[in-house]
């Protein structure tokens, strides 16, 4: 079934709404069958993709093989991969070091989620941890308001300065504040774009704050129905440099859907000029490692 299709057997007559909500479904088939004719392969293009997890409770259903293989076969070039425990990255690490870019997560286990950020054991352990693995950066780790003020937080982000490393942070508006005022010259990716923060928000950071990045996994209303939203299209034109594509395969159920995960991203990148499509897909990550990839073509062997 096309996509189209697909699109159209999820509808169902609901009173008023309906015709609303089927035109809203024509826009979007249009789009995309126009998006398809300009280029052929957009299911082609390569990705770096900006949020990648191999924690525990994946291993059992997923080894390590094939994990990889299912990044390589949804054209994923590169990830930036953390773990709880960060073991998981290592193993993928060993088996694919070009592929796979290292992030320390501050979880020896779930359960730190809610108080990682007072541990006063945190920073001798990430020292140890950052001796011994070449990790690009700290995260993805979760922190919200007053929370990311903490004395062990100051600690983190002054190690994150002297080493060169950047910040992956699941934030609030309130903490991602508090983060990238503590260090202003410090690179931060804030996950899922917020989660709920408006596009305006969003623009409004990205313009007070030159080293903030947007990572933009689960924002479902980059393109609802598949055509890019006006207000998204239109930030990610002002702000080219700034954002990532990321699937967050935090469970096994989002590893599984890998490839249609990134399929739906190349669906929205496509219909963005291409240079800027570029930046977002692959570059602007690219960039945090040294990484550059010219054309966004031939993405799976």
């Amino acid at each position: 079934m096309s996509f189209g299709s697909r699109l159209f057997a999820r509808l169902r007559p609901a009173g008023m709404h309906f015709r609303a909500r089927l035109f809203a479904t024509l826009a979007a088939v249009t789009v995309l069958g126009e998006a398809a004719q300009r280029d052929p392969e957009w299911h082609d293009y390569p990705l770096f993709d900006g949020h990648i997890h191999y924690n525990s409770n994946v291993w059992e259903e997923i080894g390590p093989e094939d994990a990889v293989d299912r990044l390589r076969s949804a054209g994923i070039r590169h990830a930036l991969v953390s773990s709880t425990p960060s073991e998981g990255t290592k193993r993928l690490f060993a088996l694919d070091p070009t592929r796979i870019i290292p992030l320390l997560r501050p979880y020896q286990s779930p359960s730190d989620r809610e108080t990682w950020f007072a541990d006063p054991g945190l920073i001798p352990r990430l020292l140890k941890h950052l001796e011994t693995f070449p990790y690009h950066g700290i995260g993805e780790f979760h922190v919200f308001g007053a929370d990311a003020s903490t004395p062990v937080m100051r600690e983190m982000i002054d190690l994150a300065v002297k080493r060169g490393l950047f910040l992956h942070a699941h934030a609030d508006e309130d903490a991602i504040v508090r983060i990238v005022e503590q260090a202003p010259d410090l690179t931060v990716i804030w996950a899922h774009a917020g989660f709920d923060v408006p596009v305006e928000r969003l623009d409004e950071f990205l313009g007070r704050y030159p080293r903030l990045l947007i990572e933009l996994s689960y924002r479902g209303d980059i393109a609802p129905l598949g055509a890019l939203a006006e207000n998204w299209r239109n930030l990610f034109i002002r702000w080219p440099n700034r954002f990532l594509v990321g699937m967050d395969t935090h469970v096994g159920g989002r590893w599984a859907e890998l490839r249609d995960l990134a399929d739906e991203a190349r669906r929205w990148l496509t219909q963005l000029p291409e240079h800027v499509a570029h930046r977002i897909a692959f570059q602007n990550a690219g960039d945090l490692v040294g990484i550059e990839e010219r054309s966004l073509r031939r993405a799976r062997p």
